[in-house]
């Protein structure tokens, strides 16, 4: 290289890094080597209207940030509502100034703080989202904390989920990370018995000895740093352990007398309830197998008591009493148990209705169901269908809430980073433009520059076309419709996969390319989507040639999906007896072909319906996907073709369209 082009090519790349040194990175706060406070000063702390004073009162927003992530971290457990306070405050201060570590620590912390308030499962999305935008963020400034924290959050929120493989993943690569979190050897253990007990909760129920064995490990290590506010949280998932094994009730009830006397002596009211909650299961299974009343009467006992200690999420008590009830008027215990089943049951509805916490309202909606014919005249004036419309109309408006907030958020994160990218682009231009003309070399760094803006936009679109809020709109109308028809179970069913859908786009969002068994995988619900939708007007059929390994092949997510919207809309459903989309993934050396076809009307017929129509809307996820399809890279032939199919007698027989892309491994 000319000595003149590389000097030039040095200061271009070295101007940005200049730039950028005299920004703040995160200051003094360290997780790991955190000040213990006395209880006292959390108190203090725990109360904003005594801490906001002294922040408004310092005087850089660097220090506030740093005081903020303080607070938030020495108050996740003792306030959580003022962690979560704090963590949002310091984002957005880190935001505002585009300070990427500090808002990567804060967004770790909001996840942690939103995942601990979705107790029973209620808005987990959002806190995803928050532990994404950390793991992009925190990528970029290498720390053994933070690696070792996001893979032990991101198993937190998998295991919430139900992932549990994922989990199991997150928390054994933690555990790898343990003994580099710092140099104070008790610390390092206590994060060792913390992802020990955490692995536990992975376990299947048939994995005794996996998870007697985490439980033991852990509870060896909190024994010798005596720490018994973390020993009794773990005793608590022991003695539903050793509840499900023979002749070990007593151990199980042991067990959880400590817990409740601990919760006691330190006010801590999540373990009171959790510990009430546990005597209750423990002494309902003791009761379906001895069916002795006063084993019936301790479980009812304890949690009634659970119950009236209030707080969040009391809907789960009003559950479990609702189940407890209706499992003793079964065996025909007391006839009143019926009305109290039915009583419980539908203050767990309507709770749950209320704070989105659709698993409960599955559980809950069947049993009332159940219990309905029984004794209709305690449904009142309302019956059972009444009842249910308006709990899961209900429900789908704050799931919609919540996934319209996770949605947004996603799109002010690419909008920001757009913004980002264009300051950066008018910052290096500036600086190529003071070269230019005395370096030649300055204008290979442009077409790089260019080069990389291509690929962002690319992957921007992407992430358009996935958040579809057309598509969002037609599942909330189609399981709005089935809720009217009173087809209660379709639409649970619906609900079900509308969720897991919208998890596998969230999940993807983060990034433009994923394993091709990912996107069929998210592609399959989406179809099984339409087919509840279209009931039994649509089959599909997905194929996979045998040289094509799913798992190690790269493809751009939601690059399927609109061809495949755009068949079923205006090709199958004009159709009174339905129609079928096959989609054929094979390779041809180095070029992935993609083939989708269907048996529809055809694009003439499909063309003059839509002139007809009074709605003429353009689509815009064609248009993004087919400028993806140019980006991604040259191909023989053209990227896209479009073939009318026909029947023998010149009749039309539906629409094929062959995608072909380059055949990449996934890195």
């Amino acid at each position: 290289m000319h000595p003149l082009l590389r000097t030039t090519y040095l200061l271009i790349l070295l101007s940005p890094l200049a730039w950028g040194c005299g920004q703040y990175q995160g200051g003094e706060f360290q997780p790991n080597a955190l000040q213990q406070l006395s209880a006292d000063a959390l108190d203090q702390y725990a109360d904003t209207s005594i801490t906001l004073p002294r922040l408004t009162a310092l005087s850089s927003p660097s220090e506030q940030v740093d005081s903020l992530l303080h607070y938030a971290e020495w108050t996740k457990n003792a306030a959580e509502d003022a962690s979560l306070f704090y963590a949002q405050y310091a984002y957005d201060i880190a935001t505002e100034h585009n300070w990427s570590e500090p808002r990567g620590m804060s967004a770790n912390r909001l996840a942690w703080s939103k995942g601990n308030r979705a107790r029973f499962g209620e808005d987990l999305e959002d806190a995803m989202v928050d532990a994404r935008i950390s793991k992009r963020l925190l990528t970029d400034h290498p720390n053994p904390f933070w690696e070792a924290d996001l893979h032990n959050l991101f198993g937190y929120l998998f295991n919430r989920m139900g992932q549990r493989d994922s989990a199991k993943h997150h928390f054994k690569t933690a555990l790898t990370l343990a003994p580099r979190l710092a140099d104070n050897s008790n610390l390092v253990q206590w994060n060792r018995a913390m992802i020990l007990h955490n692995l536990a909760t992975t376990c299947a129920p048939a994995d005794t000895l996996e998870k007697g064995s985490y439980l033991q490990q852990s509870d060896s290590i909190f024994a010798k740093l005596e720490n018994w506010e973390n020993r009794s949280r773990l005793w608590l998932d022991w003695a539903m352990f050793y509840s499900n094994v023979k002749n070990k009730h007593l151990i199980a009830d042991s067990l959880l007398r400590f817990c409740l006397a601990y919760g006691e002596a330190s006010n801590d009211l999540d373990m009171l309830k959790d510990a009430f909650q546990r005597r209750g299961d423990i002494y309902k299974k003791r009761f379906s197998r001895t069916k002795d009343t006063s084993d019936f009467s301790t479980a009812a006992r304890q949690l009634h008591i659970r119950l009236q200690l209030g707080g969040n999420g009391t809907y789960r008590s009003h559950q479990l009493l609702g189940n407890l009830y209706q499992y003793s008027w079964v065996f025909n215990i007391d006839e009143s148990h019926l009305d109290s089943a039915i009583h419980h049951n539908k203050l767990a509805l309507e709770g749950a209705r209320q704070e989105g916490g659709i698993g409960i309202m599955q559980d809950v909606s069947i049993n009332l169901s159940r219990l309905y014919p029984f004794k209709e005249e305690a449904f009142q004036d309302e019956s059972i269908g009444r009842l249910l419309h308006r709990n899961y109309s209900g429900v789908v408006d704050t799931l919609t809430s919540y996934a319209k907030s996770a949605y947004q958020r996603i799109n002010e994160v690419e909008q920001r980073d757009q913004r980002i990218s264009a300051a950066t682009k008018r910052k290096n231009q500036l600086i190529i433009s003071g070269f230019v003309l005395l370096f030649i070399g300055g204008f290979a760094i442009i077409a790089l520059q260019r080069q990389q803006n291509r690929r962002l936009r690319a992957e921007m679109s992407a992430l358009r076309a996935q958040i579809n809020p057309h598509f969002m709109s037609n599942s909330l109308n189609a399981i709005e419709h089935l809720v009217n028809q009173g087809e209660n179970r379709a639409a649970s069913k619906y609900l079900v996969k509308f969720s897991r859908l919208s998890r596998q786009i969230l999940n993807s969002s983060a990034e433009g390319i994923v394993s091709l068994e990912k996107e069929l995988a998210t592609l399959k619900n989406f179809l099984a989507l339409e087919q509840l939708r279209f009931s039994d007007k649509l089959t599909y059929d997905i194929q996979v040639a045998e040289e094509v390994d799913a798992n190690m092949v790269a493809f751009p997510a939601m690059l399927l999906q609109p061809y495949i919207e755009n068949a079923i809309w205006h090709g199958i459903k004009p159709k009174e007896d339905g129609g079928h989309i096959q989609v054929n993934i094979d390779k041809e050396g180095k070029t992935l072909r993609c083939v989708v076809e269907d048996n529809g009307i055809g694009r003439e017929a499909a063309q003059k319906r839509k002139e007809q129509s009074v709605l003429k809307q353009k689509s815009m996820g064609m248009d993004i996907t087919q400028r993806r399809l140019r980006s991604l890279g040259r191909v023989n032939g053209k990227p896209m073709l479009i073939e009318d199919l026909t029947n023998t007698d010149g009749s039309a027989a539906g629409t094929r369209i062959i995608l072909k892309l380059p055949y990449k491994k996934l890195e």
